[in-house]
């Protein structure tokens, strides 16, 4: 049922996108949108230091979050995000959390249950952080925000804790997970995490920021901030490599509630994406390189290796 929602929601977005294509996509405005980035060197520097910035933050969350800071460095976290990134940005379903999982389990000689608990952890933190934004950007933004959306959120997220509570109870092998999950909220450490994972999606709004201020739109940075976690948000419907399509579609709607015309939203949102792209397949590649990756060990972690070996048997 998840699933069909899923695969729904993003034909729905992946349609809505084909007809913003066909009502705003100009060869030349996009082509000089494109020269004018190009030609602004200072902006897609700072753009790249944000969007850095934003993983290593990310990463230094995480390694927090397994209290391994002092056995493991960072890069044994930073890798496996930036491989989780090319691969979103590849396949057209997520399955970049599975090779973050494998990859962080082999670098750190972890057990790979405890991998996948603080990888559905740091998820769960992103998501909840992008809301955060999300509804605190709209308020203050002057947007209209039902109280009765805040107050469904907090009472889901009490209703996801307690459900979670009843399952360690339940549940044996899921107890461990939980009674380290609920420590490390308690502590400092968990709001520690909490705090640099918030802050690492304020800084990826660097990229939507910087391609509207290169196109001159009346977008200030709080407002990219928040654009931008809406449009990642979005992303939950995700059937196309990246996100096409419900991405430009969710920032040009973003956009256009901060009253920016349609044709400049799109232009930004192909620009912002397209940077994005870029960025994925550089760093990504280069992760690859450099933890050693090979397509044996995508292939494991995605599952597939055992189902060739049930094919030849």
């Amino acid at each position: 049922m998840k699933r069909t929602v899923i695969v729904g929601g993003g034909l729905v977005m992946t349609a809505v996108f084909v007809w913003l294509s066909m009502q705003w996509f100009h060869g030349r405005q996009i082509d000089a949108a494109f020269k004018r980035l190009l030609h602004s060197p200072g902006w897609i520097a700072a753009m790249t230091i944000g969007y850095g910035c934003s993983f290593w933050l990310k990463a230094v969350a995480w390694r927090l979050y397994v209290a391994r800071e002092n056995e493991d460095r960072l890069r044994t976290y930073m890798y496996p995000l930036l491989v989780s990134l090319l691969v979103n940005h590849i396949l057209p379903v997520k399955l970049g959390d599975l090779a973050r999982t494998g990859m962080l389990a082999r670098q750190s000689k972890m057990r790979f249950d405890d991998a996948l608990h603080s990888v559905a952890m740091m998820r769960l933190l992103d998501m909840v952080s992008l809301l955060f934004i999300g509804s605190i950007g709209a308020i203050t933004l002057g947007l209209a925000v039902s109280p009765r959306f805040l107050l469904v959120m907090i009472v889901l997220g009490v209703v996801m804790l307690a459900l979670a509570a009843w399952l360690s109870r339940k549940w044996k092998p899921f107890q461990r997970h939980f009674e380290r999950l609920w420590t490390t909220i308690r502590s400092r450490r968990g709001a520690a995490v909490a705090l640099l994972t918030l802050v690492s999606w304020v800084l990826e709004g660097a990229v939507v920021y910087g391609v509207v201020h290169v196109l001159n739109l009346q977008v200030g940075l709080l407002q990219a901030v928040w654009a931008n976690s809406m449009t990642i948000v979005g992303q939950l419907f995700h059937v196309t490599p990246g996100g096409i399509g419900t991405y430009e579609t969710t920032l040009t709607a973003s956009l256009g509630l901060l009253g920016i015309a349609g044709s400049d939203g799109y232009t930004a949102a192909l620009l912002s994406h397209g940077y994005k792209f870029g960025f994925a397949y550089i760093a990504g590649a280069a992760a690859l390189v450099l933890g050693a990756v090979s397509w044996r060990d995508l292939k494991e972690w995605f599952g597939l290796k055992d189902r060739g070996r049930q094919k030849k048997s």
